[in-house]
């Protein structure tokens, strides 16, 4: 694909970038709604879970409390429940009628509230409860630390006994919440990643869905730089002719110069055309058997130039005539150009087994040339840059051969162009050589 970067193309690349930024915000917006959503679950679900840890520790230790006969507290009982050993805080708070909160006993004391809020959430309880036993209530607050806890009260009442007991259970607000900081951070790395792995596979894919549409674009401003190219030469010169007034004894001259160039444009476009088609996929080139000596010997006898001598074996070739035609004219005008600095020196056409190789006894080789003659712009001695060899390659590989330049023992050059034999007796090419 040509470097240049011309307005379609950098508006074609602008709507890649545009593309990929849409996706990445529409995969980033979804990521996050859907990682707020799942982090958001996952928080209700596990201070739902805290908050029936502690009013099942609070209500079960209540109904484990009691008294003696002497109406001491028996905190046996709760001490040595499973309920009061595992990872909820406890508190027994006690309350003699006119008296203040007293806290019989403490367990994971760190987890609850100061001595103060204790005694707010104990009366609280008391309050609420109206009078009926174990009528729990939950309460949000921090702990001595500053962390945020629930905790649920459950009073005890006897009608034998003034005294009022709450049990205070309180645990973190969150049940485990450093599993909680984990899956958040790892919704949020695996968000992130997500995001970028769709930044990449959208700019991945939409530059492969639009190569083709790049190759097309190239190979359209490839065809119309050819053609401009190639065509302001003899416009310029037929141009020349029409203004030049000729004399009448030159008149016949000059329209023969006018009639050349004007078929040398026709083929440049023709060639030009086929080519673009061809390469965009619209047409194939014609495949049928023919006879490339009968092609050459025509192209060589239509050039009717004396320097021309033609050697020519029956070759019999699968192809499309039109582009062989052009391929064969191009190598020869090829030549005709680079023998001219000897014009005494013949251009020999020879055709034998699929090949036609055109000598000329001109200067050779450039070596600027020599590593890619046949690449569309190269430069030589002359300073042209014409596509005429490159449609040369490129008629070689549409029919499966090659072509090649080299330089010729005694001076000058031989251009070749080498096709797969045919197969006569089905009509088909036979396999290409090695």
């Amino acid at each position: 694909m040509s470097a240049h970067r011309s307005p379609a193309v950098a508006r074609m690349t602008r709507a890649r970038w545009i593309m990929t930024a849409l996706v990445t915000v529409i995969t980033a917006t979804a990521v996050l709604v859907f990682g707020s959503v799942a982090a958001s679950i996952d928080a209700h679900a596990r201070q739902a879970r805290a908050d029936d840890q502690v009013e099942r520790v609070a209500g079960g230790l209540a109904r484990a409390i009691q008294h003696d006969d002497k109406q001491v507290l028996d905190l046996s009982t709760v001490i040595d429940d499973q309920l009061a050993k595992g990872s909820t805080a406890v508190v027994v708070a006690v309350k003699k009628p006119g008296e203040q909160w007293k806290q019989a006993h403490t367990y994971q004391r760190s987890l609850l509230p100061d001595d103060t809020q204790i005694a707010t959430l104990a009366t609280q309880t008391e309050d609420g409860a109206d009078g009926v036993i174990y009528q729990g209530h939950r309460f949000a607050g921090t702990d001595i630390t500053g962390r945020a806890v629930t905790v649920a009260g459950s009073p005890v009442f006897w009608n034998d006994w003034d005294n009022i007991v709450v049990i205070l259970a309180g645990t973190e607000a969150m049940a485990g919440a450093g599993e909680h900081r984990t899956l958040v951070w790892e919704l949020t790395i695996g968000g992130a990643l997500l995001v970028l792995l769709s930044a990449a596979a959208t700019f991945l894919l939409s530059g492969r869905s639009q190569r083709q549409a790049l190759r097309l674009l190239d190979e359209h401003e490839q065809f119309l730089g050819d053609a401009a190219h190639e065509l302001r030469t003899p416009l310029t010169t037929l141009k020349l002719l029409t203004e030049s007034r000729p004399k009448p004894e030159e008149v016949q001259q000059t329209l023969a110069e006018a009639r050349r160039l004007a078929d040398r444009m026709a083929r440049l476009v023709t060639g030009l055309l086929a080519r673009a088609r061809m390469q965009s996929g619209i047409a194939e080139p014609e495949r049928t058997l023919l006879r490339l000596d009968q092609i050459a010997e025509a192209v060589a006898e239509e050039a009717a130039d004396a320097r021309i001598v033609v050697t020519a074996h029956p070759s019999v070739v699968v192809g499309d005539p039109q582009l062989l035609s052009l391929a064969i004219r191009n190598m020869l005008e090829n030549g005709l150009t680079h023998g001219a600095v000897n014009r005494a020196a013949p251009v020999e056409v020879h055709v034998a087994e699929g090949r036609v190789s055109i000598r000329d006894h001109g200067p050779g080789v450039d070596p600027v040339m020599a590593a890619s003659p046949f690449n569309r712009g190269a430069a030589g001695r002359t300073g042209r840059n014409g596509i005429g060899l490159a449609l040369v390659a490129w008629v070689a590989q549409a029919h499966g051969g090659n072509a090649s330049i080299e330089p010729a023992a005694g001076g000058g050059t031989i251009a070749t162009l080498w096709l797969p034999p045919a197969d006569i007796t089905v009509g088909v090419p036979t396999p290409a050589r090695p």
